[in-house]
Formats: structure tokens, C-alpha cells, sequence
């Protein structure tokens, strides 16, 4: 089965980390969060809520989102990227905290 990144295109910081993951990990399919595909993806795994504000990774078991999706997309990349995979060790309450401020000020992260 294939894996999936659901991403928010309108943001640029996200724009740019599905077409990094495109030149690091070509099996992992990137998804714009708005369109019907992404949208019955997740319908599709029982998720009835979609919010926009986050980041889903999708496998063939199940659906992760905030810091827990971005810690199994790295895990997906070649080392040294997945070393960071280590990281979804900590309490996911603690590194969603930090994935929520990132997402509040993505719009605005110029890379």
C-alpha cells in the first residue's frame, strides 16, 4: 500500500517540505490537504473530522497527524533525516505543543 503526506498547499513552509520530501523519498505520495483525494483517503480510514491546520501521514495501518506525522515521514528518509525519527519517543502532548506553534506561524516562515 502506498504512503501518503496530507499537506496544507496554501502554506508555503509546507509547499516546500513536500517538494523536499519528493527529492528524499519518492514512495511517499504528498497530498494536498484541500483536494478529494486527500479528503477520501482519510474518510476512507474513519477519520470524519479533516482539520486543516495539520499535517497527516498515512500508512498502510493507520493515520498520524502534527508531530507524530512528521516523526513517521522522517522515519520513511534516508540517515542522517531519520535520526529525527527518534524524536516521537517523547510524549506526543510535548511535541504536539511545539508543532501547534509551528503550524500557527507557518504561513509566515519564509524558506
Amino acid at each position: 500500500m502506498k504512503k501518503y503526506i496530507i499537506y496544507d498547499k496554501k502554506c508555503e513552509f509546507c509547499t516546500k517540505f513536500s517538494n523536499w520530501n519528493k527529492v528524499q523519498n519518492s514512495h511517499l505520495k504528498t497530498i494536498p490537504i484541500r483536494s478529494k483525494e486527500a479528503k477520501s483517503i482519510l474518510r476512507e480510514r474513519g477519520l470524519q473530522f479533516i482539520d486543516l491546520q495539520t499535517i497527516y501521514f498515512v500508512d498502510d495501518k493507520e493515520v498520524f497527524n502534527r508531530s507524530k506525522a512528521v516523526f513517521n515521514i522522517f522515519s520513511n528518509f534516508k540517515y542522517p533525516y531519520k535520526l529525527f525519527s527518534v524524536l516521537k519517543i517523547l510524549p506526543q502532548s510535548f511535541t504536539d505543543y511545539f508543532y501547534k506553534i509551528v503550524a500557527k506561524y507557518r504561513y509566515k516562515i519564509k524558506i
